[in-house]
């Protein structure tokens, strides 16, 4: 299926959620517990539940711009969780469910990154085309999707417009607001990883706060720019772009991503552009600092809470990946307890006595309250 016929899907659900009157969290939780909902959401997805896979209510949900018609639709720690042992559970349109937003009249206004995989971890992955690649450098911060609508460039995380790190990329933008209003390509999603103190999950910037131009894609033919345009974007916007890699093997990758000595760099999102394919690889020297320094159960309870587990831990190689959802699988073990003591009893518990400090039970208590939010908890 193509991204046109994804989007063609994802207008459907949107349309309905616009004529439901469905303009917040609280009543999307509401409306896909009512019956026949769940059967729309699979069918306009393209979603065929199988043995084991869960509700497609738990994967995906919409995000609002609180003054604005606007609506962006994320997938949910359940899919980034469970989704990895059913390949076919990541349809088309579930993996454009990466930050894409419409309008409430149903027209594109962003086109994000549709879902890519990890080295490996995915078919796709695993059977990779010997011959040229290009690959930009992965920076250490978060996406950036950034957009005009009605004469404002506006940005939004994958997730939220208004969270934490969806504040921080909108204080960036205002001080390019005015040059930008002129210079900004309307018909473009650009594409930017905004690195700032308050996001840094491993590397070192040195205080810095900026964006980092990553890509553009046309919205009217969803052409993904090519380098040479996206360098011609980045001098019209003052952006620095990204640090682009080239090879001819997939070997001279390889032996690039095995070499630990690149410690203050992440890795690699590589594309192989016969093949219209992105695939991420780590570098072995940053995989060991996140191993060493991020990957707890406090850490991951606080990314869910602000929902950016996929920002944070999506990227890693498979083995390290297995360990984070591991972790997180652990914590949503919590919703098979029925009472808010039982549940709080059972977060609490899943750290050694010598780290259950008042600090660690203020963070389970806020995860309990963030699953109960979203409705993915029971509030018995």
């Amino acid at each position: 299926m193509t991204s046109k016929k994804a989007l063609t899907q994802l207008r459907q659900f949107v349309g309905k959620l616009v004529s439901d009157r469905i303009n917040s969290a609280l009543k999307f939780n509401e409306w896909k517990r009512i019956p026949g909902n769940e059967q729309f959401m699979a069918q306009s997805l393209g979603y065929v539940r199988k043995a084991g896979m869960p509700s497609v209510t738990s994967l995906i949900r919409p995000f609002f711009h609180p003054t604005l018609p606007l609506i962006g639709l994320n997938y949910t720690e359940v899919a980034h969780v469970t989704l990895h042992a059913f390949a076919d559970g990541w349809t088309p349109a579930i993996r454009l469910c990466r930050g894409v937003v419409f309008d409430r009249r149903g027209t594109l206004v962003a086109f994000p990154f549709p879902k890519f995989f990890n080295y490996g971890e995915h078919a796709e992955t695993q059977d990779l085309p010997d011959g040229p690649w290009e690959a930009m450098v992965k920076e250490d911060g978060h996406l950036a999707i950034i957009f005009q609508y009605r004469g404002q460039v506006i940005a939004t995380t994958r997730g939220s417009f208004t969270s934490p790190s969806g504040k921080i990329a909108n204080q960036l933008l205002v001080s390019r607001q005015e040059a930008w209003s002129k210079s900004f390509p309307s018909g473009m999603t650009v594409l930017a990883e905004f690195i700032h103190p308050e996001t840094k999950v491993i590397l070192d910037y040195a205080g810095a706060e900026e964006f980092i131009l990553l890509a553009a894609y046309e919205k009217k033919t969803l052409k993904d720019v090519d380098h040479d345009e996206l360098n011609k974007l980045g001098e019209r916007l003052g952006l620095r772009v990204v640090e682009r890699w080239q090879g001819d093997s997939l070997e001279t990758l390889m032996k690039l991503v095995k070499r630990t000595e690149f410690e203050n760099k992440e890795g690699f999102v590589v594309r192989f552009p016969q093949h219209d394919r992105r695939v991420k690889f780590k570098f072995s020297g940053y995989v060991g600092k996140m191993i060493e320094e991020k990957l707890t159960t406090r850490y991951v309870m606080l990314r869910m809470i602000e929902g950016s587990l996929e920002e944070k831990f999506a990227d890693l190689p498979f083995e390290l990946r297995e360990a984070s959802e591991k972790l997180a699988a652990e914590l949503m073990a919590v919703t098979a307890r029925t009472s808010k003591k039982e549940q709080l009893q059972y977060l609490y518990e899943l750290v050694p006595v010598e780290e259950r400090t008042q600090y660690h039970k203020t963070v389970c208590q806020k995860f309990r309250k963030h699953l109960e939010t979203s409705g993915q908890l029971s509030a018995a």
